[in-house]
């Protein structure tokens, strides 16, 4: 059976990093299926990319291994780790970009490092894309290291911003079930309960809420960014009443 990888960043596509994490996994692992989630996370931005992952990894099927590389601490002490999760492998660094995704099946710090020289700056590549052919080549989890007990865990349940898409919406971890309760959200001092079924329904200027297709409640303009107009940003707190 071929083995998927799917592979999510901060790194972009200006620069050759994504592509030489994928010459690593391809020359251990020549018949591998690496698909992109996406490399367009903004640089650093964990509470972002884990929100993707979580909202992304299920619709790929189990046994799926997931590379996840957007980590501010790369070249110092930060652990690395290797998680399972519904027969999903997850590798990356322990920053809290696997907080949405918590309890897990297994967690591991992996102590586990490739022969030859690694880069401090570039660990997704010489210490991560090896783990990652180690694991499709049958080496499996367990992986060498001991089971780690207290990951970083970021604080992911409060009411919060998750993620500003390209078009601006800007997408909370609110559940849906808050709409059909007629809820008002306020937001950097923005005060918002126009609920609607589409952003054709939202007037020109206005903002509105709407349930998104992650089943969570999203700020939305009408063809316009609605991030920009309320000042959002990833991690702002939001209340809602």
């Amino acid at each position: 059976m071929m083995s998927i990888v799917t592979f999510l960043s901060d790194f972009g596509l200006k620069d050759a990093y994504v592509a030489q994490v994928k010459a690593v996994i391809l020359s251990g692992v020549p018949d591998a299926r690496i698909i992109d989630i996406t490399h367009d996370i903004a640089p650093f931005n964990v509470i972002s990319a884990g929100w993707l992952l979580a909202k992304s990894f299920r619709f790929f099927p189990p046994g799926t291994v997931h590379l996840v590389v957007v980590d501010p601490g790369v070249g110092t002490g930060r652990a690395i780790l290797t998680m399972r999760k519904e027969e999903h492998v997850f590798v990356g660094p322990d920053n809290g970009i696997f907080s949405f995704l918590y309890p897990a099946d297994d967690v591991r710090e992996v102590t586990w490092r490739p022969l030859g020289a690694v880069s401090s700056t570039f660990q997704g590549r010489d210490i991560l894309a090896p783990l990652i052919v180690k694991i499709l080549s049958g080496h499996g989890l367990p992986m060498p290291g001991m089971p780690k007990a207290d990951p970083v865990m970021l604080d992911v349940k409060s009411p919060m911003v998750v993620h500003i898409d390209t078009f601006g919406n800007v997408i909370t971890n609110i559940e849906c079930d808050h709409l059909r309760q007629r809820c008002l959200i306020s937001i950097s001092g923005n005060y918002i309960d126009h609920v609607v079924n589409s952003f054709a329904e939202v007037p020109q200027g206005k903002i509105g809420l709407i349930c998104g297709s992650a089943s969570t409640v999203e700020i939305v303009a009408n063809q316009a960014n609605a991030a920009e107009i309320i000042g959002a940003r990833v991690g702002m707190s939001i209340s809602v009443k």
